[in-house]
């Protein structure tokens, strides 16, 4: 009943509409060399507040010719009634006028010049305006020279009669994209990483415009807010703090240029997080997905990787970061991986916008913002979905490169869907959720940050409160296109080489070192969901670590390309080792052949300490001749450091004992034999 209501009422404002001729609008041809974008707009008027709408655009004439005698125009036309007029109105703007105003500004626009041009109106006094109940607008603004229009552009004006009395929850996170800036030889690949980090960069304006809405919060409010965080970027933010060098050998000290913002960004983000009401969520620290992981049987990783990042944001954050609520790495989900999340702690996940199939409601009102979906083992998560009408707005070209406009469309978005149900009957609680990500236009977020904070029909939430509170509950549902992607086989055994690698490695350290820790982080990067289409890429990290644990191996390894001889069967075997390098490193070095003694063991637990550091074994030989002796060197964990090599030993003279223990060895022999043939020879006789 409720969806026929809502079509009556629709074609009614049709027919309404069509006879609204009285105020016409003005002349759609536009120059073509003059352009305008949206600088600043109230977000929101209340004739219980500030029944201002006030508008400043800049305009600028790429032309060749001046203009004068320059107005603004400002035309409003009925109130949405559907988000899908609303859409559409945001191109095409309103298709006729309850209200229009043209107001004479000063100065000129020259050729080749920005002009910014302000106009305001007293919605209160406007009577094509609703001025019983709240509504949204649809608004063309323009730019006219001796009254032709130059330019336009559309806008949602949000007008308040009252205080709306059931605000509409709201959960919204910030994502930061990941990057991989470094390259696996320590040089900075992606020179414009540290311009992305500066307040107006990709990645770092977004902290920047949530630290200006946290500065402007009264004492004892908060912002509720999820900040998504890949503590990878933390991490190579830091490299990048600390001074780095380009790809051309170019050196950038810390403190200066890139380094600096760098270290800027990191201050700026450790504010943020710990914002009042700002909640961090920490992502595996390189950014794996998480089904692609556990397809390709790299559970323990990901178990690392988490705890990793969780370590890594915390030593930002000075605190523990809560577990409850988890977002995917790319919103890549499957069963195993809900399994994953919900193991981990994790009772609300942070979704995309088509995670599940999403209906309207059985009211006629937009999707649902939560539904629930089950582990393997049957325990439910709930999955926080976007808007999927707001997330468009977001993916719109047209409105995203005049960010305020940008701003002010999703706001009014959010407002007609409110009106939807402004009071909804109890015991419904509305809400909505919105994913706002790095790759937004850096100018878009001081608007965007700044509309939410304090806009009447909205109550910001915590995403873990905002999937218990929202009612009725999301459905049951299930993944709609679970992610079955896997790195391949022989990849995935790389991987494992290399960590084993490593622990080989640490267990030869005889104190503490950065270096494993740092490897372990560089195999971490090879797992980075970008890898999972392009997995050669990612070898470039697994070549790097194993090029630096090859490097510790050959230095423990012996130098033995000299001969010995031993002129008295017994003597002395120097085996002379490599360098060590800066700590000390432990290694167990072993003799073997059958054709010598160690009269003082075949083993020696070393700790080598210097370059060309020896290592001497007494030994004894068996009998005289040309032999050799493997020498082999094993690390504490009791993997062998390359393969044995051999030590070519000459004795020229027999050791005495040696030498009676084998004669008499013989001479019982013979006896034997003697016996032998006296028995057989006595028997043969009779």
């Amino acid at each position: 009943m409720r969806t026929v209501e809502r079509a009556v009422r629709a074609l009614l404002v049709i027919a309404i509409l069509a006879l609204i001729v009285s105020f016409g609008l003005p002349a759609p041809a536009q120059s073509t060399a003059v352009s305008l974008t949206l600088l600043s707009q109230s977000p929101w008027s209340a004739r219980y507040g500030d029944p201002r709408l006030t508008v400043s655009i800049v305009a600028t004439n790429f032309g060749t010719t001046a203009f004068g005698h320059l107005s603004v125009g400002i035309s409003i036309g009925p109130h949405y009634e559907t988000v899908v007029g609303y859409e559409s109105s945001l191109e095409e703007g309103p298709s006729s006028t309850v209200f229009q105003t043209v107001q004479p500004v000063q100065g000129r626009l020259e050729p080749n010049t920005s002009t910014t041009l302000k106009a305001s109106i007293d919605l209160s006094k406007v009577t094509g305006i609703d001025q019983t109940d709240n509504q949204v607008y649809p608004a063309r603004v323009d730019v006219r020279s001796n009254g032709s229009v130059l330019a336009s552009l559309t806008t949602p004006v949000l007008y308040f009669i009252r205080r709306p009395e059931a605000p509409m929850l709201l959960s919204s996170w910030i994502e930061l994209a990941p990057t991989v800036a470094f390259g696996s030889d320590g040089r900075l690949l992606d020179t414009g990483f540290p311009d992305a980090l500066r307040p107006q960069g990709q990645l770092g304006a977004p902290i920047a415009a949530l630290n200006g809405v946290l500065g402007r919060l009264r004492s004892g409010r908060q912002f509720p807010m999820s900040l998504v965080v890949e503590p990878a970027l933390v991490d190579q933010a830091q490299r990048a703090a600390a001074g780095y060098t380009l790809t051309d050998g170019t050196v950038v000290p810390k403190g200066t240029d890139g380094a600096a913002s760098a270290a800027g960004f990191l201050d700026s983000l450790s504010n943020a997080v710990d914002g009042p009401g700002v909640r961090t969520v920490a992502t595996p620290f390189a950014g794996p997905t998480i089904p692609s992981m556990l397809a390709s049987g790299q559970l323990h990783d990901l178990d690392e990787q988490r705890a990793l990042g969780l370590e890594t944001l915390q030593s930002l954050t000075g605190t523990t970061l809560p577990t409850d609520v988890a977002r995917p790495p790319s919103g890549s989900l499957s069963d195993d991986a809900i399994g994953w999340l919900e193991d981990s702690g994790a009772r609300t996940v942070l979704a995309n916008a088509d995670t599940v199939e999403r209906p309207m409601q059985a009211d006629g009102t937009n999707p649902a913002p939560t539904a629930t979906v089950s582990a393997p083992d049957g325990s439910p998560v709930t999955v926080v979905l976007p808007d999927p009408g707001v997330e468009g707005l977001l993916g719109r070209p047209d409105l995203v490169e005049d960010p305020v406009r940008a701003a002010q469309a999703v706001l009014g978005e959010l407002a007609v869907i409110w009106k939807e149900a402004p009071v909804p009957e109890a015991p419904h609680v509305r809400g909505i959720a919105l994913a706002l990500p790095s790759t937004l236009p850096p100018g878009m977020w001081a608007p965007m940050l700044g509309r939410l904070q304090g806009t009447p029909f909205l109550r910001l939430t915590d995403a873990g409160t905002f999937a218990t509170s929202v009612n009725p509950q999301g459905d049951p549902a299930v993944l709609r296109s679970p992610d079955a992607s896997s790195f391949p086989a022989s990849y995935t055994e790389q991987i494992r080489e290399q960590q084993h690698r490593v622990a080989t490695y640490r267990s030869m350290l005889t104190q503490a070192s950065p270096v494993p820790d740092e490897l372990t982080r560089e195999i971490y990067y090879a797992e980075s969901a970008q890898y999972v289409s392009d997995w050669e890429a990612g070898t470039s990290w697994l070549n790097a670590v194993a090029a630096t644990t090859q490097q510790a191996f050959d230095s423990v390894k012996p130098q033995v390309g000299q001969g010995f001889t031993f002129t008295s069967g017994e003597g002395t075997i120097p085996i002379l080792m490599g360098d060590p390098g800066p700590i000390p490193l432990r290694v167990t070095v072993e003799l073997q052949s059958s054709q010598f003694d160690f009269p003082d063991g075949w083993q020696r637990e070393v700790v080598l300490e210097r370059p060309d550091q020896v290592v001497s074994f007494r030994v004894i030989a068996k009998a005289a001749g040309q032999n050799p002796i493997l020498v082999d060197v094993i690390a504490p964990n009791g993997d062998e450091i390359g393969d044995p090599q051999a030590i070519v030993v000459r004795s020229t003279a027999v050791n005495h004992i040696a030498l009676l223990v084998t004669l008499a060895a013989a001479g019982v022999l013979a006896l034997l034999y003697s016996r032998r043939w006296w028995f057989r020879r006595t028997k043969v006789s009779s």
